[in-house]
């Protein structure tokens, strides 16, 4: 585990090049900007795009924009990047997400016969189903936003380029959505298949090139072998995509805390013991964020909608969302700090589920505001 360095003269002149390359209208003046930061671009280290301008944490930009310009940059940093680029490892953890980019890379490539030329119509099922197998994608997506982002949010000067990455993440899981559907349409449409098959494998290839040469070789800079140790424990509540894993032995873990502990109250008495089966057993996904937005517990139930691992415990709320619905988060939370509401209702169809999600400002005797629980509830039957 390493200390992170600014190189302050770096990265101003990498944010320089950058303003001047999305500046240049031209494809010469886009080479004349080249050649003149040539240096400072080849010279370039991963952890520099977390310094630079367009990606600092308090950029104007939003995450729709850098996204837009992070495979122009990706792809003029390549070379340089290059020097850093992971491609094998020798921790459990970093070596399953390398063996599932070359599972998803392998696949992908396997089915491109399959669509050359005029073969889409004629081998539509087997490309439907070639397509069906990538849904697993979700296990290794979830194991980045849900394991490892949380433990980078705090060790990285900005946490932008992971709200990128989850962004992507999120594009990828439309696009397939969109051409699995398309797909089953009749009569089919094979120029807008085809169209859309190219931007899809552009996504995934980029998602693969981000990780391994941004990503993962940041991540070895911070994090050391005891937190990797229970990342990788973590990864079997999701799952592996295209590759199998045998779990690792899991280290003694003592329940002392539990022991005689009883949480007494006017309604009643508790051993934790039995507190912690009550909540586990509740049909309702619970979520609790403190006062400062910090997540401080969820209960871990064996139908829970939306997937929770220990990793997000004092992870900020606005950082276990999409980008496109922290917005909505952070205005509920804001107006239950300020008094003006104390409840927050939704419902959306989910994987074939009606939910019922409901936030609750939490306050304490006095009035001041504490917190906020998330109740979520597959209300289909009812």
């Amino acid at each position: 585990m390493e200390t992170l360095h600014k190189h302050p003269k770096k990265i101003e002149r990498l944010s320089a090049f950058m303003d001047a390359l999305l500046k240049a209208d031209s494809r010469q003046a886009k080479r004349e900007v080249y050649e003149t930061y040539k240096d400072t671009v080849m010279d370039i280290n991963p952890i520099d795009l977390f310094y630079v301008n367009l990606y600092e944490e308090h950029s104007d930009a939003s995450v729709e924009t850098i996204k837009q310009s992070a495979n122009k940059f990706v792809n003029t940093f390549k070379e340089g990047l290059e020097k850093s680029e992971v491609k094998t490892h020798d921790h459990p953890f970093f070596d399953a997400l390398l063996e599932e980019n070359k599972a998803i890379t392998k696949h992908l490539n396997e089915m491109k016969d399959l669509f050359k030329g005029d073969a889409i119509e004629k081998n539509q099922t087997a490309i439907k189903k070639g397509f069906e197998k990538l849904m697993t994608l979700e296990r290794k997506y979830q194991k980045k936003e849900n394991i490892l982002f949380p433990r980078l949010e705090d060790k990285l000067p900005s946490t932008n380029p992971l709200k990128v990455m989850w962004a992507l993440h999120d594009d990828a899981r439309v696009g397939l959505k969109s051409l699995l559907k398309t797909l089953d349409k009749a009569p089919l449409d094979t120029k807008t298949i085809k169209s859309m098959i190219g931007d899809f494998y552009y996504l995934l290839y980029g998602i693969i090139q981000k990780e391994q040469l941004i990503l993962i070789p940041v991540a070895l800079k911070v994090l050391d072998t005891p937190t990797l140790d229970s990342m990788y424990e973590e990864a079997f509540d999701y799952g592996f995509t295209f590759i199998e894993r045998t779990p690792p032995k899991l280290r003694n873990k003592s329940d002392k805390s539990f022991e005689d502990g009883l949480y007494k109250s006017q309604t009643g008495m508790l051993s934790f013991k039995q507190l912690t089966m009550i909540f586990s057993h509740l049909p309702l996904d619970l979520t609790y964020v403190d006062k400062n937005d910090r997540v401080q517990y969820f209960n871990n139930t064996n139908d829970r909608q939306f997937p929770r691992s220990p990793s997000i415990i004092g992870r900020l709320v606005q950082h276990c969302h999409p980008p496109k619905s922290v917005d909505t988060v952070e205005k509920i939370v804001a107006a239950f700090k300020e008094g003006t509401k104390d409840t927050a209702d939704f419902w959306i169809d989910f994987k074939g589920t009606f939910l019922y999600i409901r936030y609750f400002a939490v306050r304490d005797e006095q009035g001041d505001y504490e917190g906020v629980i998330e109740v979520s509830q597959d209300v289909t039957d009812i």
